[in-house]
This record gives C-alpha cells, structure tokens and sequence, in this order.
C-alpha cells in the first residue's frame, strides 16, 4: 500500500511497515498465547536465527530501485500464494524429521525470514507460512500464531537497523502502529473462527492481488 498509493522510497516503506508489523503481531500473538496455539520453542529458534537476516536485508533494500523492489515482490507475492493453494485442501501430515533436520530447517527459515522481514517490511511472516505448511506439516491455526510470534520478536531488529540507515518516518509510522494493534487483535479472533480452507484461501487472495496492483502501477507508467 505505501508503494501503491504514496509512492515511497523502497527503503523507507519497507522501515515504516516494520513499525505496522510489529504493532499489529504484537497485539496478535497476546491472544494467540492466551490460548496456546504458539509453537513456543519453534517459534524461539526461528526468531534468534533471524536477527541477522534482518541487519542484512535493511542494507540490501537500499540497493533497490522502486521498480525493481516492485518487480521482486510482486514475484515473490505471487509465488508464495500458489505454494499457500496448493497446501489448502491438504490435511497437516507431520513429517518425520530428525531433531538435527529440524533444527537446520528451523535455522534455515529463521535467516531467510529475517532478511525477507528487513528487505520488504512484510515481518517475514508471508514466508514462514508457506514454509511452515509445505516443509513443516504444522496446521494452519498453530502456523498462523506462530509466525505472528516469530516476527514480533524478529521486527524490532529490522526497525532498529533501519533507523541506523535514518530510513524512518514519524508521519507514516504513528497511523500504522494505531492501525496495526487494532487490527492484529481483530484478526486474531477472525482467524480463529474461520475453517483451515478459508483462511488459507484469503491468505493467498490478498497476496495476488497486491502482485497484480503492483503490476497494474507499472503498467500504468505511475512507478
């Protein structure tokens, strides 16, 4: 939406809805741990492998024009919504890894969602899904929490490294935390209601049509 409708500067959108991501999970994952669907020490490694991906994906976004941000997001957006279809229909089948397997998988997710949290402002949460669904067989109402329990504790290190880079904005930050608590609250209770099919399918909704309104933009000669 910051790139859609204000035209920000890759670097400063991705800062500012860190600020959003980190309200709005935060507010999340209090409700999510009242009623226990956090996989608590998954969801630990994840974030401690993730602090450094998020120092390096605040450096590498300032790399990126807006076209080229727009282009590897839109990408990224429309690639993970198919992986998130084609799990819909499947029930959770846990796969029998072994403890050494799971914790390199763990660590392995934990990097790349702290880079992909920094770089796009997303918390890292749109791919820790996916993953967790595909690789991990976790069910989608304890992959939801968790995730949301992982990047609250992950995007505070890309707000902190992204202010070091003065990529922050109090104009854009204040409304969005507001928005954010409020909304991961409301989400929160709306998830829960929600059969496994429906939320995974408005999941990958939203992520095709931020891809195609990234493309329409561009299309439109408006980057």
């Amino acid at each position: 939406m910051l790139r859609l409708f204000f035209n920000i500067e890759p670097a400063f959108a991705a800062a500012d809805s860190l600020f959003f991501v980190f309200a709005n999970t935060l507010a999340a994952s209090v409700t999510f741990i009242r009623r226990r669907t956090v996989d608590l020490p998954r969801g630990l490694t994840i974030a401690a492998a993730g602090i450094p991906g998020s120092i390096l994906g605040a450096y590498a976004v300032r790399l990126l024009s807006g076209r080229s941000f727009d282009l590897i997001y839109g990408v990224f957006l429309i690639a993970t919504g198919i992986m998130i279809v084609m799990r819909r229909n499947k029930e959770p089948e846990p796969r029998n890894f072994t403890p050494p397997q799971k914790l390199a998988i763990e660590i392995s997710l934990g990097v790349v969602v702290g880079f992909a949290s920094s770089l796009f402002g997303i918390g890292g949460g749109i791919v820790l899904v996916p993953a967790m669904l595909v690789l991990l067989r976790e069910d989608v109402y304890t992959t939801a929490a968790t995730s949301a329990f992982v990047v609250m504790l992950t995007s505070p290190v890309g707000i902190i490294a992204h202010g070091l880079y003065g990529d922050l904005e109090a104009w854009a930050v204040i409304p969005l935390v507001v928005g954010g608590f409020v909304g991961g609250a409301v989400g929160a209770h709306v998830a829960r209601r929600m059969q496994a099919s429906q939320l995974t399918t408005v999941m990958a909704g939203m992520l095709f049509v931020a891809a195609l309104a990234l493309a329409v933009k561009h299309m439109a000669g408006h980057a």
